[in-house]
C-alpha cells in the first residue's frame, strides 16, 4: 500500500506540475550533462547529452525491444529509437504525458517504432521476459526502489540490460543540507534517498547483477542554475499558472541546492543473469 500511495502521489504531482517541467526541460524531463563543469555546452545540448549517456550505456540494437520506465513526454524514448533502431515502449502513469508523447512520435514519423502506454511501473502490464533492455531516467526517484526494480527484472529477458539515472547520497549530510533534502523530497514528491553503496545489494535483491555505478554529480550540477534562469525567464506565465507562493518555493529550493547541495546523481547499469536464479536476499 505504501508503494501504491507513492505512485499515486507522483502521478498527481506530474499532472499538476507538467507546465513547469516543460518550461524547465522541454521534451526531456531530466538534468543536463556537461563533460566538465566549465564546459560551454548549451543547456539544450546538455539535456540531449544526458539522454545519450543512458543510450550508450544500455547498448540497445536494431533488433531489440526496449522499455522506458517513466517516459515523460517521450523525448528520450524517441531519441533512443532513432539512434539505435530499437523498438521502444514508454510507460507513464500520467495520461497527458502519454498523449503528448504519442503525438510527438507521430509528428517525428516515429510512431511505427515508438509507442507509449499509461501504466504503473510497480505493476507493469507486460509478460515476463518481454524486453531486451530497459531504461529509467529520473523516474525511480518517485518510487519504492525494491518493487520497481523487481518489475524491471521480471520483464527483462535473460542477459537484458537496465540503465538508469537516479538520485543517491554519497557525501556528508550537514544539518543545512538535510533541510534542503527534506524540502526537495516534499516539493518534488520524491521517495527516500538511498546511499550510493545501497544500490548494489538493492539490484541483487531484485535479481539484477550490477555492472556500473557512477556518481555523475559533477557533470549535472549546472542544471540547477539553468532551472533557476528558466523559471525567472518564464516567471509571469508560471506565476499565473501556479501562484506566486509555489514559484517562490521552487526558486528558493534552487537557491538552497546551489548553496548547500542536493542529492548526488547516479548512473547505474545492471544485467539480468542468463542462467535462472532467484532474487538475492543477501545484504
Amino acid at each position: 500500500m505504501i508503494a501504491e500511495t507513492t505512485s499515486q502521489k507522483a502521478q498527481a504531482y506530474y499532472e499538476q506540475a507538467e507546465a513547469l517541467y516543460v518550461s524547465l526541460y522541454g521534451p526531456n524531463f531530466h538534468h543536463g550533462y556537461w563533460p566538465s563543469p566549465d564546459d560551454g555546452t548549451t543547456y539544450e545540448q546538455a539535456l540531449e547529452n544526458l539522454t545519450d549517456q543512458i543510450i550508450n550505456r544500455v547498448g540497445a540494437g536494431a533488433r531489440d525491444r526496449v522499455l522506458d520506465v517513466g517516459c515523460g513526454i517521450g523525448g528520450p524514448a524517441i531519441r533512443l529509437a532513432r539512434t539505435t533502431g530499437a523498438q521502444v515502449v514508454g510507460i507513464s502513469n500520467v495520461a497527458t504525458q502519454i498523449e503528448q508523447a504519442t503525438a510527438s512520435a507521430s509528428a517525428e514519423n516515429m510512431a511505427e517504432q515508438v509507442s507509449f502506454e499509461q501504466a504503473d511501473a510497480l505493476g507493469l502490464p507486460f509478460p515476463d521476459e518481454s524486453f531486451d533492455a530497459a531504461i529509467a531516467i529520473e523516474s525511480l526517484i518517485h518510487m519504492d526502489r525494491d518493487p520497481a526494480l523487481r518489475e524491471v527484472a521480471r520483464v527483462l529477458r535473460p542477459g537484458g540490460v537496465f540503465t538508469a539515472a537516479d538520485f543517491c547520497l554519497n557525501a556528508p549530510v550537514t544539518p543545512a543540507r538535510q533541510q534542503v533534502l527534506d524540502r526537495y523530497r516534499d516539493l518534488d514528491t520524491l521517495s527516500s534517498f538511498h546511499l550510493f553503496d545501497d544500490f548494489p545489494p538493492m539490484l541483487r535483491r531484485a535479481g539484477l547483477e550490477p555492472l556500473e555505478l557512477l556518481d555523475a554529480s559533477s557533470h549535472v550540477e549546472k542544471s540547477v542554475k539553468m532551472w533557476w534562469e528558466r523559471t525567472e525567464a518564464d516567471l509571469e506565465n508560471l506565476t499565473n499558472q501556479y501562484g506566486e507562493q509555489e514559484l517562490s518555493d521552487f526558486i528558493g529550493l534552487f537557491d538552497d541546492v546551489i548553496t548547500h547541495g542536493g542529492p548526488e546523481y547516479l548512473f547505474f547499469t545492471a544485467r539480468k543473469p542468463t542462467s535462472p536464479r532467484p532474487p538475492q536476499n543477501r545484504p
